[in-house]
Protein backbone atom coordinates (compact mmCIF):
# COMPACT_ATOMS: atom_id res chain seq x y z
CA UNK A 1 0.00 0.00 0.00
CA UNK A 2 1.17 3.52 -0.69
CA UNK A 3 1.91 5.57 2.40
CA UNK A 4 -0.12 8.45 0.94
CA UNK A 5 -3.21 6.43 1.82
CA UNK A 6 -2.34 6.84 5.50
CA UNK A 7 -0.36 10.11 5.67
CA UNK A 8 -3.00 12.79 5.31
CA UNK A 9 -2.24 15.26 8.09
CA UNK A 10 0.66 17.64 8.48
CA UNK A 11 3.89 15.74 9.09
CA UNK A 12 5.44 16.47 12.49
CA UNK A 13 8.94 15.25 11.66
CA UNK A 14 10.83 13.71 8.77
CA UNK A 15 14.46 12.57 8.59
CA UNK A 16 16.69 9.78 7.32
CA UNK A 17 18.05 7.19 9.72
CA UNK A 18 20.45 4.47 8.63
CA UNK A 19 19.28 4.91 5.04
CA UNK A 20 15.61 4.58 6.09
CA UNK A 21 13.13 7.46 5.77
CA UNK A 22 11.45 8.18 9.11
CA UNK A 23 8.12 9.99 8.73
CA UNK A 24 6.41 11.05 11.95
CA UNK A 25 2.83 11.93 11.09
CA UNK A 26 1.62 12.60 14.63
CA UNK A 27 3.22 13.72 17.87
CA UNK A 28 4.16 10.94 20.29
CA UNK A 29 1.53 10.70 23.01
CA UNK A 30 4.19 10.00 25.66
CA UNK A 31 6.47 13.03 26.03
CA UNK A 32 9.03 10.91 27.90
CA UNK A 33 9.83 8.92 24.75
CA UNK A 34 12.84 10.03 22.73
CA UNK A 35 12.55 8.76 19.15
CA UNK A 36 16.32 9.10 18.77
CA UNK A 37 16.90 6.90 21.82
CA UNK A 38 14.50 4.28 20.47
CA UNK A 39 16.18 4.20 17.05
CA UNK A 40 19.65 4.08 18.61
CA UNK A 41 18.61 1.06 20.69
CA UNK A 42 17.19 -0.67 17.60
CA UNK A 43 20.38 -0.01 15.64
CA UNK A 44 22.53 -1.44 18.43
CA UNK A 45 20.34 -4.55 18.71
CA UNK A 46 20.42 -5.99 15.20
CA UNK A 47 23.00 -6.32 12.40
CA UNK A 48 22.59 -3.61 9.77
CA UNK A 49 21.86 -6.24 7.10
CA UNK A 50 18.54 -6.93 8.83
CA UNK A 51 17.38 -3.42 7.91
CA UNK A 52 17.88 -3.75 4.17
CA UNK A 53 14.23 -4.58 3.36
CA UNK A 54 12.92 -1.47 5.12
CA UNK A 55 12.58 1.75 3.14
CA UNK A 56 10.32 3.74 5.49
CA UNK A 57 9.09 3.86 9.07
CA UNK A 58 5.83 5.79 9.49
CA UNK A 59 4.77 6.83 12.99
CA UNK A 60 1.25 8.01 13.68
CA UNK A 61 -2.32 7.40 14.73
CA UNK A 62 -3.30 4.92 12.02
CA UNK A 63 -6.86 3.59 11.98
CA UNK A 64 -5.87 0.29 10.37
CA UNK A 65 -3.52 -0.49 13.28
CA UNK A 66 -6.31 0.20 15.77
CA UNK A 67 -8.73 -1.95 13.76
CA UNK A 68 -6.27 -4.84 13.85
CA UNK A 69 -5.51 -4.13 17.54
CA UNK A 70 -1.75 -4.03 16.90
CA UNK A 71 0.94 -1.46 17.58
CA UNK A 72 2.90 -1.96 14.37
CA UNK A 73 2.76 -3.61 10.96
CA UNK A 74 5.25 -4.31 8.16
CA UNK A 75 3.90 -3.80 4.65
CA UNK A 76 5.77 -3.66 1.33
CA UNK A 77 9.04 -2.26 2.65
CA UNK A 78 7.48 0.00 5.29
CA UNK A 79 6.89 -0.27 9.02
CA UNK A 80 3.78 1.51 10.31
CA UNK A 81 4.08 2.26 14.01
CA UNK A 82 1.62 3.72 16.50
CA UNK A 83 2.44 7.05 18.11
CA UNK A 84 0.81 5.80 21.33
CA UNK A 85 3.62 3.58 22.64
CA UNK A 86 3.78 3.43 26.42
CA UNK A 87 7.58 3.49 26.66
CA UNK A 88 10.81 3.57 24.68
CA UNK A 89 11.30 -0.16 25.27
CA UNK A 90 7.80 -0.93 23.99
CA UNK A 91 8.34 1.16 20.87
CA UNK A 92 11.74 -0.39 20.20
CA UNK A 93 10.35 -3.86 20.73
CA UNK A 94 7.59 -3.22 18.19
CA UNK A 95 10.10 -2.04 15.59
CA UNK A 96 12.31 -5.10 16.16
CA UNK A 97 9.28 -7.37 15.81
CA UNK A 98 8.47 -5.90 12.40
CA UNK A 99 12.12 -6.10 11.34
CA UNK A 100 11.79 -9.83 12.02
CA UNK A 101 8.87 -10.02 9.60
CA UNK A 102 10.73 -7.94 7.02
CA UNK A 103 13.51 -10.52 6.68
CA UNK A 104 11.41 -13.70 6.69
CA UNK A 105 11.46 -14.00 2.90
CA UNK A 106 15.20 -13.35 2.66
CA UNK A 107 15.96 -16.10 5.18
CA UNK A 108 13.05 -18.43 4.54
CA UNK A 109 15.27 -21.48 3.90
CA UNK A 110 17.15 -21.06 7.17
CA UNK A 111 13.99 -20.44 9.18
CA UNK A 112 11.46 -22.80 7.61
CA UNK A 113 13.24 -24.93 5.01
CA UNK A 114 13.81 -28.08 7.11
CA UNK A 115 10.39 -27.98 8.81
CA UNK A 116 11.93 -28.20 12.29
CA UNK A 117 10.66 -24.84 13.49
CA UNK A 118 7.12 -25.69 12.42
CA UNK A 119 7.40 -29.05 14.19
CA UNK A 120 8.53 -27.36 17.41
CA UNK A 121 5.70 -24.83 17.17
CA UNK A 122 3.00 -27.45 16.57
CA UNK A 123 4.27 -29.61 19.43
CA UNK A 124 3.82 -26.58 21.66
CA UNK A 125 0.34 -26.08 20.29
CA UNK A 126 -0.43 -29.70 21.27
CA UNK A 127 0.82 -29.00 24.79
CA UNK A 128 -1.40 -25.94 24.96
CA UNK A 129 -4.35 -28.01 23.73
CA UNK A 130 -3.79 -30.49 26.58
CA UNK A 131 -3.65 -27.74 29.17
CA UNK A 132 -6.81 -26.17 27.79
CA UNK A 133 -8.50 -29.58 27.84
CA UNK A 134 -7.75 -29.76 31.58
CA UNK A 135 -9.49 -26.38 31.86
CA UNK A 136 -12.61 -27.84 30.15
CA UNK A 137 -12.07 -26.30 26.70
CA UNK A 138 -13.18 -28.97 24.25
CA UNK A 139 -11.82 -27.83 20.87
CA UNK A 140 -10.67 -30.51 18.45
CA UNK A 141 -6.89 -31.03 18.31
CA UNK A 142 -6.86 -30.31 14.55
CA UNK A 143 -7.95 -26.76 15.35
CA UNK A 144 -4.52 -26.33 16.98
CA UNK A 145 -2.46 -27.87 14.19
CA UNK A 146 -2.64 -25.09 11.61
CA UNK A 147 0.67 -23.15 11.62
CA UNK A 148 -0.65 -20.17 9.66
CA UNK A 149 -2.59 -17.33 11.24
CA UNK A 150 -6.26 -18.18 11.69
CA UNK A 151 -8.65 -15.43 12.76
CA UNK A 152 -10.99 -17.91 14.47
CA UNK A 153 -8.12 -19.43 16.44
CA UNK A 154 -6.91 -15.97 17.45
CA UNK A 155 -10.40 -15.03 18.63
CA UNK A 156 -10.68 -18.29 20.56
CA UNK A 157 -7.45 -17.60 22.44
CA UNK A 158 -8.05 -13.97 23.30
CA UNK A 159 -11.84 -13.91 23.68
CA UNK A 160 -12.89 -17.40 24.81
CA UNK A 161 -9.82 -18.39 26.81
CA UNK A 162 -8.83 -14.83 27.74
CA UNK A 163 -5.41 -13.28 28.22
CA UNK A 164 -5.11 -13.84 32.01
CA UNK A 165 -5.65 -17.62 31.74
CA UNK A 166 -3.67 -17.87 28.51
CA UNK A 167 -0.70 -16.19 30.22
CA UNK A 168 -0.75 -18.89 32.89
CA UNK A 169 -1.23 -21.80 30.50
CA UNK A 170 1.54 -20.79 28.11
CA UNK A 171 4.22 -20.49 30.81
CA UNK A 172 7.22 -22.66 29.86
CA UNK A 173 5.61 -23.53 26.52
CA UNK A 174 5.78 -20.23 24.65
CA UNK A 175 7.96 -17.22 25.34
CA UNK A 176 4.78 -15.14 25.56
CA UNK A 177 1.09 -15.81 24.88
CA UNK A 178 1.36 -13.93 21.57
CA UNK A 179 3.88 -16.48 20.30
CA UNK A 180 1.10 -19.09 20.22
CA UNK A 181 -0.83 -17.12 17.57
CA UNK A 182 0.93 -18.56 14.49
CA UNK A 183 4.26 -19.94 13.31
CA UNK A 184 5.29 -16.54 11.94
CA UNK A 185 4.49 -14.81 15.23
CA UNK A 186 6.28 -17.59 17.12
CA UNK A 187 9.41 -16.74 15.14
CA UNK A 188 9.00 -12.93 15.35
CA UNK A 189 8.27 -13.02 19.07
CA UNK A 190 11.43 -15.05 19.60
CA UNK A 191 13.43 -12.69 17.38
CA UNK A 192 12.25 -9.78 19.52
CA UNK A 193 13.27 -11.57 22.73
CA UNK A 194 16.62 -12.72 21.34
CA UNK A 195 17.83 -9.50 19.75
CA UNK A 196 16.12 -6.68 21.64
CA UNK A 197 15.25 -8.02 25.08
CA UNK A 198 18.47 -10.09 25.17
CA UNK A 199 16.56 -12.87 26.96
CA UNK A 200 18.69 -15.46 25.16
CA UNK A 201 18.83 -18.07 27.93
CA UNK A 202 15.05 -18.26 28.29
CA UNK A 203 14.56 -18.62 24.53
CA UNK A 204 17.19 -21.38 24.51
CA UNK A 205 15.45 -23.19 27.37
CA UNK A 206 11.86 -22.89 26.14
CA UNK A 207 12.38 -23.04 22.35
CA UNK A 208 15.70 -24.75 21.50
CA UNK A 209 14.99 -25.05 17.76
CA UNK A 210 13.96 -21.42 17.54
CA UNK A 211 17.10 -20.48 19.48
CA UNK A 212 19.27 -22.37 16.98
CA UNK A 213 17.54 -20.66 14.05
CA UNK A 214 18.03 -17.21 15.57
CA UNK A 215 21.64 -17.96 16.44
CA UNK A 216 22.29 -19.09 12.86
CA UNK A 217 20.49 -16.01 11.61
CA UNK A 218 22.91 -13.86 13.58
CA UNK A 219 26.13 -15.58 12.53
CA UNK A 220 25.45 -17.28 9.20
CA UNK A 221 24.68 -15.57 5.88
CA UNK A 222 24.74 -18.61 3.59
CA UNK A 223 20.96 -19.06 3.58
CA UNK A 224 20.19 -15.51 2.59
CA UNK A 225 18.10 -15.22 -0.56
CA UNK A 226 18.86 -12.31 -2.84
CA UNK A 227 15.94 -11.01 -4.87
Amino acid sequence: MKYSQYIRNKIVNRFTWNGIQIVQKDKLSNDDISLKTVLDSVKSSVPSRFLKNIDNIYIGNFDFLKEKDVHASYQDGSIFLTNNSLSEDAMGSDIIHEIAHSIEYSYRDLLYGDGKLEEEFLNKRKSLWLRLKDENFSKDLNFFLEPEYNEKFDAFLYEDVGYPLLSILTVNIFYSPYASTSLREYYANGFEAFFFLKDVNRIKKISPILFDKLNNLLYNNEYEYEY
